[in-house]
């Protein structure tokens, strides 16, 4: 999914995190894009991949460069990286 929106969207680099059983997508990039743009080549990778995805927050990141985040909207068991420590006290 991370590489699908890196390609669709031209995206200088990109890391996927987890938070809250959701896969967080930031891209970030260095160059001036369209929002209009943008949103359509994420809803093109949400189609393509059977995936709801949304635009989740758009910030600055250095001089002239932003970063966004997508996310993921169905949640994913699992995979909640903060519960680890949780699931190796419950075992005997």
């Amino acid at each position: 999914m991370r590489a699908k929106l890196e390609t669709r969207t031209n995206a200088d680099c990109s890391e996927a995190v987890v938070k809250n059983n959701r896969y967080h997508y930031r891209l970030r990039f260095e160059e001036s894009i369209g929002f209009d743009w943008l949103s359509a080549q994420i809803d093109k990778v949400a189609a393509e991949t059977n995936m709801a995805l949304e635009l989740w927050k758009v910030r600055p990141s250095g001089v002239n460069d932003f970063e966004i985040e997508v996310r993921e909207l169905r949640r994913r068991k699992n995979i909640d990286n903060s519960q680890h420590s949780l699931k190796n006290f419950e075992q005997p």
